[in-house]
C-alpha cells in the first residue's frame, strides 16, 4: 500500500513541477481593489503558490474549529456514557424481590 501512496505522491510532484515549468514565463497583473494595491508582472507560479498557501491556512483554521467541536461532543458523550454505566450498575444490584414488591405497591394504589 505504501508503494501506491508514494507513486501517487511522485506523480503529483512531477505534475506540479511540469505545470510550474510551463507557466514560468507567464506574468500577471494583480489588483487588490485599489490602484495603490496593484502589482504588475507578478509570476503566475508565485500567484498559484500563494493561493495554495492561503487555501491551506483557511483549511487549517476550519479544521481546528471542527476538531475542537468534535472533541467537545466526544467529551459530552463519554460523560453521558459513564452516567449510564453507573445507572446500569446500580440497577444490577437491585434484587428482583424488591422490584416485585414495588410493583405490587404501585398496582394497589
Amino acid at each position: 500500500m505504501w508503494i501506491v501512496r508514494m507513486l501517487l505522491i511522485l506523480i503529483l510532484v512531477v505534475a506540479i513541477t511540469w505545470f510550474a515549468m510551463i507557466n514560468s514565463s507567464e506574468k500577471a497583473t494583480v489588483s487588490l481593489g485599489t490602484e495603490n494595491l496593484t502589482f504588475y508582472d507578478v509570476p503566475l507560479v508565485l500567484l498559484l503558490f500563494e493561493a495554495f498557501v492561503l487555501g491551506a491556512l483557511v483549511w487549517f483554521v476550519v479544521a481546528i474549529f471542527h476538531e475542537v467541536s468534535l472533541r467537545n461532543a466526544m467529551r459530552k458523550l463519554r460523560r453521558e456514557n459513564a452516567d449510564l454505566q453507573k445507572e446500569i450498575a446500580g440497577l444490577r444490584h437491585i434484587s428482583l424481590d424488591s422490584i416485585e414488591e414495588e410493583g405490587e405497591v404501585i398496582e394497589t394504589q
